[in-house]
């Protein structure tokens, strides 16, 4: 016998998440195993399930990797805008308009890659946050998305980037988040003479 036992709520800014949603729990336990854990958590998710797990993560899952068999409803991509979807199944991109890879290897390729990322001296922190020029942390997880995204961009409100944008001003490494091209980025601010 199966019992569905309903996901914890997270307290808000406590992990990095990548929400895994399959038609089974391989693909969860396989990019658990082939990602730091000091730096993102995985959440094993049926296709059922998407919504709870997706609604744990406060403010909102890192990651999205969809590989149930079934495709993702739109209806995911809207109600996250600041989730970066990665979906695992070619088929299941087409439904939802999400970046796809043909292989895991890829996917997870890309996963470290975003993990890894490095913008003007800023990088993801271990478990939660921005590591800024100088050592500082900050809890920002529209932050943590744009460095993660970039050079490609999030697509959502600019205004969800607010925090965001006052944390670089703050900072003044000479970047901002702007929109360009439909999606909201990291840029470069021109120096001040």
């Amino acid at each position: 016998m199966c019992v569905p036992v309903p996901f914890p709520a997270m307290r808000p800014d406590t992990l990095r998440t990548v929400v895994v949603v399959g038609d089974d729990g391989e693909i969860a336990v396989a990019v658990r195993e082939a990602l730091p854990r000091a730096m993102v958590m995985v959440l094993d998710a049926r296709p059922a399930e998407a919504e709870v797990a997706m609604g744990v993560c406060r403010p909102f899952p890192w990651a999205v990797v969809w590989s149930a068999a079934g495709g993702c409803p739109d209806a995911l991509a809207v109600s996250r805008p600041l989730t970066l979807f990665l979906v695992h199944a070619a088929a299941a991109a087409a439904s939802c308009r999400l970046r796809s890879w043909s292989t895991f290897g890829d996917l997870v390729a890309q996963l470290r890659r975003m993990l890894g990322a490095r913008v003007g001296g800023m990088r993801l922190a271990p478990g939660m946050g921005v590591e800024l020029p100088g050592g500082s942390v900050v809890r920002s997880a529209p932050l943590q998305a744009l460095l993660s995204a970039h050079p490609a961009g999030v697509i959502a409100p600019a205004s969800r980037f607010r925090d965001a944008r006052a944390v670089l001003r703050a900072q003044g490494g000479g970047w901002t988040a702007a929109r360009t091209g439909g999606a909201v980025r990291l840029v470069a601010t021109p120096a001040v003479p």
